[in-house]
């Protein structure tokens, strides 16, 4: 695979060709006028420049031409190169730059406006850390992780990324592993947890037995997924070529036909150039340009016109919720009292416990206690027990913030009620963290991943615009998934999915037929990203690769802008039908004049010019189009 180092000379060279072409082949053309007007110099000078205006603007489509006749294609360039022979043959050197110089234009624009920014996947890789700690009898060694092998006893410190898939053999922690397997909340791991390369250790030290490595790691799969994905990924014929398979043929004949009912050249090399296609090929890459430009100023990256074509015709979407959905950060939702207790105290204690814990969790109670404006004292003593909580004294009074067997195992009962709670946040997809105080549970602290304020509007408008098919993606467990499914709107979910299940999921839906929008913003989405047919990346908080995988990305992550992309991609769509409509009929009037001998060649080639410059107009417009307001 090409690094972007590889491939950004070459891809800047090839940019700066199509920038330069209109503008040399607009001046040699040009030149070639004002001479043959003003009568300047020999005959054969200004013929000359045409000519060098012609080759230089069109060698290349000449040989796209030569190729495609070879894999027996009539494309918009064989077309072109037709009508420029025969009217060189002819001695109409002019009409031919002029050609040249639309065709020239419409590459320039087509090189801008198409697929230029995808890059290698391969900086996904760097999640890996090159190095690792391994034990080496009673020693510990910091060895490249290329030479680790099968078995190896790995050692990972609290703020580490964990080199290789694996098996916990010692230690507790809790791992942030959404990179993965895109879950929301840090998973706790202990003896026999499996781990996953990449992910990242965050609490405690760990020693793991490593399974796999280099290419058989999840990771590694991971872009084995992507790079598999975007090969199948096959592009769209353009309207145009497809046009000119019978196009061409018909003008030809109809040229032939002019010429031997009227005895002049001239009358059939008009026919052969007011036919010329060049308003139905800038038909859609003028339209498309326009609103690549238009959602770029909403903060919407579009990679290429392919996706604003297929973007208007899908039927399914299907998005991911932890980063996408939700904020992918676990907040308190709910703290519930019991009897002889305020909220207030609840959190307070909770938070004076939590206190200096590096617990996600603890985070969140802390944030919540500041939002709340609590006074929260040091503890006087505090003890951690990795994945069941902490007990902490203050001012005498013993504080127990934990899980249920936490509280349990010291002597701690729970009333109905506090069970009754337990059971109620659970079923709403909530982690639940008990406190007691001097041996009495007086509360519960409610924390989930918090759906984003503007979801369920987006969820509602997307449905508006006839997308009754949207599926939920997450790895969190099947409570959490329907908790944040029943607040969305969303009647279909798929709980507790690796990337191999989220591409399955794409694929069943295309299988059915329908064509597959999908939204993530985690490494773990950027397979099904690249599957789907349009992939988009929330690109403020997502990984560097989905952004990469994807073939659109919403940097300011707001989810009303992927409402703006498909109602755009509909008006798109639109504008080049409507373009279409206004090349053919520029088309079947220029043919009726040419066959009627009422046109030059010269003529010819400005009335098909007023043809691209109605086609540009329209698409224009595109730039400052509104979408409707749905918020």
């Amino acid at each position: 695979m090409s690094t972007p180092e590889e491939v950004r000379p070459g891809r800047k060279q090839e940019i700066l060709v199509f920038a330069l072409a209109p503008l040399i082949v607009g001046i040699l053309t040009l030149a070639a006028w004002l001479l043959g007007r003003w009568q300047v110099g020999p005959v054969y000078f200004s013929a000359g420049l045409a000519l060098l205006a012609t080759v230089f603007g069109g060698w290349q489509r000449f040989l796209s031409a030569f190729r495609d006749v070879l894999n027996r294609k009539i494309t918009v360039n064989v077309f072109v190169t037709v009508a420029i022979i025969i009217t060189i043959g002819a001695g109409e050197f002019l009409p031919a730059a002029a050609i040249i110089l639309i065709m020239a234009v419409v590459g320039s624009l087509e090189s801008y406006t198409l697929d230029n920014t995808r890059r290698s996947i391969r900086g996904l890789l760097d999640l890996a850390p090159p190095m690792a700690t391994v034990r080496r009898g009673d020693s510990e060694a910091t060895v490249p992780v290329t030479e680790l092998q099968i078995g190896d006893i790995v050692i990972v410190r609290p703020g580490e990324r964990i080199p290789v898939d694996g098996v916990v053999t010692a230690g507790m922690t809790t791992v942030n592993q959404a990179p993965i397997t895109g879950e929301s909340m840090p998973v706790e791991k202990f003896i026999g947890s499996e781990v996953f390369g990449g992910t990242l250790n965050e609490s405690g030290r760990l020693e793991v037995s490593t399974k796999k490595i280099g290419t058989d790691t999840t990771l590694a799969k991971i872009v084995h997924l992507v790079e598999m994905a975007q090969n199948v990924k096959a592009p769209i014929q353009g309207v145009a070529d497809r046009f000119t398979v019978w196009f061409l043929p018909t003008v030809l004949v109809l040229s032939i036909i002019g010429y031997l009912a009227s005895g002049n050249l001239k009358v059939a090399i008009a026919i052969l150039l007011v036919a010329c296609p060049c308003a139905f090929a800038i038909a859609t890459p003028s339209a498309v340009a326009a609103g690549i430009a238009n959602m770029a100023r909403r903060a919407v990256l579009i990679k290429g016109g392919i996706y604003f074509e297929v973007a208007g015709k899908i039927d399914a979407l299907v998005v991911d919720k932890t980063g996408t959905l939700t904020f992918g950060r676990p907040k308190v939702m709910e703290v519930v009292s019991g009897d002889g207790a305020t909220a207030d105290e609840v959190l307070r204690l909770a938070a004076i416990a939590e206190k200096y814990s590096e617990h996600p969790l603890a985070k969140a109670v802390m944030a919540m206690a500041a939002e709340r404006r609590l006074d929260v004292p040091d503890p006087d003593d505090f003890k951690i027990e990795v994945s069941m909580g902490v007990a902490a004294t203050n001012q005498g009074m013993s504080i127990v913030v934990g899980r249920r067997d936490f509280l349990k195992d010291r002597g701690i009962a729970l009333s109905k009620r506090i069970e009754q709670d337990i059971t109620a946040q659970t079923a709403l997809g909530r982690t639940v963290i008990l406190v007691a105080r001097d041996m009495e549970a007086i509360g519960i602290v409610a924390i989930a991943d918090e759906v984003k304020t503007e979801t369920i509007q987006a969820i509602k408008a997307l449905k508006g615009l006839g997308l009754s098919k949207i599926v939920m993606l997450t790895g969190d467990n099947s409570k959490v998934a329907q908790a944040v499914a029943d607040q969305i709107g969303v009647n279909e979910y798929y709980a507790e999915q690796l990337p191999e299940d989220k591409q399955r999921v794409i694929k069943d839906l295309q299988n059915q037929g329908r064509k597959v929008c999908m939204v993530g913003d985690g490494i773990n989405d950027a397979p099904a990203l690249a599957l789907a047919d349009v992939g988009i990346a929330m690109g403020a908080a997502g990984t560097h690769v989905s952004i990469e995988a994807a073939d659109v990305t919403l940097m300011n992550d707001d989810l009303f802008r992927l409402v703006e992309f498909v109602q755009m991609s509909r008006k798109v769509l639109m504008r080049i039908k409507l373009n279409i409509f206004f090349s053919i009929i520029y088309n079947a009037i220029g043919l009726t004049l040419a066959m009627l001998g009422h046109i030059t060649p010269v003529m010819a080639v400005i009335f098909q010019e007023a043809g691209c410059i109605t086609v540009v107009l329209s698409s224009t417009l595109l730039l400052w189009a509104k979408t409707p307001q749905v918020r």
